[in-house]
């Protein structure tokens, strides 16, 4: 697959435009890319500020190595909608959010997937997060303005 987004080099760019960043460019990168495709535009009547001040959301990678690439690829193919975790593994804050959007991290740290939960089911025993790929997807961008 590939990526409409240009990846910076220099990870003090943004931090160096005065725009907040959570240290990796790449992901402050596909963070302006991505969050679009939530219907984040002019943010200005929402947060009081320019769209660019919006610090990406938490990003992670399933496993590491092959363990990470694979799991990347199979959420952009739509073949992982979910994953399970023991509930000893959550605080009592913890637990995932409906609604809540996330970066999937390849292998080598690189941003490949925004999700966003979509149902959690709690048991004793298992956390189990159902999610669907916001970005990328296929087709336009929606419009946001």
């Amino acid at each position: 697959m590939t990526d409409d987004v240009t990846i910076p080099t220099d990870d003090d760019e943004y931090a160096d435009a005065g725009i907040p960043a959570d240290g990796d460019d790449r992901i402050s990168a596909f963070w302006q890319a991505a969050r679009g495709h939530l219907g984040f535009g002019k943010l200005e009547p929402i947060l009081g500020g320019e769209p660019s001040g919006v610090v990406p959301p938490p990003s992670f990678s399933y496993g590491v190595g092959a363990e990470a690439d694979a799991a990347a690829a199979e959420i952009l193919a739509g073949a992982r909608t979910s994953s399970s975790a023991p509930r000893a593994e959550f605080g009592p804050d913890d637990l995932p959010q409906v609604g809540a959007v996330a970066i999937v991290l390849d292998a080598q740290g690189e941003p490949r997937a925004l999700i966003r939960t979509t149902d959690v089911v709690v048991t004793d025993e298992t956390v189990t997060e159902t999610y669907e790929l916001v970005y990328p997807t296929a087709g336009p961008t929606p419009p946001v303005d």
